[in-house]
């Protein structure tokens, strides 16, 4: 079955996400995990409602250098100064605040093309965490 985008839209309601893992060069700068980054991340993915469509997106965006990163740096990038107050957020508030962001992201042009497709950088980027889930 070929993935098309209004084949994996379909199945995120109102959202979507980012790109897949590659190995950090040796000696490359990686931000430690903190301590709840790994569930934060898993909540956040909850938000898919196909989880391997986010995953076969999160692939397609291996190309992409900034998007291949590793969990605990798209966890940063994704979350900010805000990845502190959401690990302790109920799931519907750290998606709620996830779209949000992703709205911005578009109407601050802040998108990245993958194979045709126009994503918000926070939306590529939670593809890609869901590539490495």
């Amino acid at each position: 079955m070929k993935l098309t985008r209004r084949t994996a839209l379909a199945g995120f309601a109102a959202v979507t996400g980012l790109a897949a893992v590659a190995p950090s060069p040796a000696g490359a700068f990686a931000l430690p995990e903190r301590a709840g980054d790994r569930d934060l991340a898993d909540r956040a993915l909850r938000m898919f409602s196909r989880p391997n469509d986010a995953r076969r997106v999160g692939f397609a965006c291996q190309g992409h250098a900034d998007l291949c990163r590793p969990r605990e740096v798209l966890v940063d990038t994704i979350f900010g100064a805000e990845r502190d107050r959401l690990a302790g957020s109920a799931d519907a508030e750290i998606h709620g605040w996830l779209r949000g962001r992703i709205r911005r992201d578009f109407a601050e042009g802040r998108t990245v093309k993958v194979e045709g497709w126009v994503l918000a950088e926070t939306e590529a980027r939670l593809y890609a965490l869901a590539a490495q889930a």
